[in-house]
């Protein structure tokens, strides 16, 4: 039951919050399905995980192949959203703390890579992929060693949106921004929302104030900062384009003007890129997400979490100084709302 109950948070999570339109728990695929990569390139994939994150075989032990790695998958919750993005839920709930034999990472990184690949498998890949790992209590230690885990995966697959919401990032973004969005929701066939209607019946408590963390400071540590910039750049290039004028265009295609003018730590590389120079940087990675903005442009997927405040910071001074330029424009009140996130998120 309580892998249920998790499973279907994760389930309205992606219905109300990320605003899914199509949402399946325990989503497993069909042997009738085609897949969108052959054999040999499926098994140069798996060869390439077990080198990057399994050179002592700890990770895959007796899985000798890729059709044995992706007949073993099952996904815990799967959405869709209505651009077509494509978001995957991987949840753990362990009563006295995550705990796995032979280590919770080991497990969490084998969950996670098998989800990549099914993804790959049978998904396009100018799909943008958001992947989550979502588990309400991790002891110190191993949050740690997810962290790690986290950020090879980053630095390994930039153009996935990776996620990890444990501890205080689950209750903030994961469960509260839910149970707030259940309350308006009839349909009582989600579990979770029935449980949150039960709770209501008997008076739910109040969300408690953040406690302080140990070093003084009691701001939780921020969410990703990835949904912030897509919406900026869909109002700034999709929603209101006027807002930007060529100047400002071939500013933020300048990687010195970037790095250095607006003070961004996203690799050293511009925040947008003309569609006809493709996604690749010169070592042959793909730094930008796949999304093709206003048919024009990507924009570079580099945001590392440890740079989400600094990065946060300078796309608000950014968005103020437009907005002081643009003060009679009609995408104002939307620029607005961006100022506005940016700067609860800087706190």
């Amino acid at each position: 039951m309580k892998i249920e109950m998790l499973e279907s948070l994760g389930y309205s999570y992606l219905r109300h919050v990320k605003r899914c339109w199509l949402v399946q728990a325990n989503w497993k695929v069909s042997a009738h399905w085609p897949k969108l990569m052959d054999d040999v390139e499926l098994e140069e994939m798996f060869l390439a995980m077990k080198e990057r994150f399994d050179p002592e075989g700890m990770v895959f032990k007796q899985t000798k192949n890729a059709s044995q790695f992706l007949q073993q998958g099952e996904i815990d919750v799967l959405g869709v959203d209505q651009e077509g993005d494509i978001y995957a839920v991987e949840t753990a709930f362990h009563e006295a703390g995550l705990n796995y034999l032979g280590g919770a990472d080991v497990r969490v990184l084998k969950k996670l890579l098998r989800t990549l690949m099914i993804l790959k498998a049978y998904h396009r890949t100018e799909i943008q992929f958001h992947i989550y790992f979502a588990s309400p209590l991790v002891n110190p230690g191993v949050q740690k060693l997810l962290e790690a885990v986290f950020a090879d995966l980053s630095e390994e697959y930039p153009e996935i949106e990776w996620d990890l919401l444990t501890n205080e990032a689950f209750s903030d973004r994961m469960m509260w921004p839910t149970l707030e969005k259940a309350g308006a929701v009839a349909d009582t066939s989600e579990l979770f929302v029935r449980a949150k209607k039960l709770l209501d019946l008997g008076g739910r408590p109040r969300k408690p104030d953040d406690p302080p963390k140990p070093n003084g400071d009691p701001r939780p540590e921020p969410g990703s900062l990835q949904p912030l910039v897509r919406d900026l750049i869909t109002t700034l290039l999709e929603d209101y384009p006027t807002l930007l004028d060529g100047t400002d265009l071939r500013n933020l295609m300048d990687r010195d003007y970037c790095k250095n003018r607006m003070g961004l730590q996203i690799g050293n590389f511009p925040l947008l890129r003309r569609t006809t120079d493709g996604r690749q940087s010169p070592d042959g990675r793909d730094r930008y997400w796949v999304r093709e903005y206003a048919g024009r442009f990507y924009v570079c997927s580099q945001w590392w979490r440890a740079h989400h405040l600094p990065n946060a910071e300078s796309l608000l001074q950014f968005v103020e100084e437009l907005a002081q330029r643009k003060q009679e424009h009609l995408g104002v009140p939307a620029l607005e709302r961006s100022r506005k996130a940016l700067r609860e998120y800087v706190g």
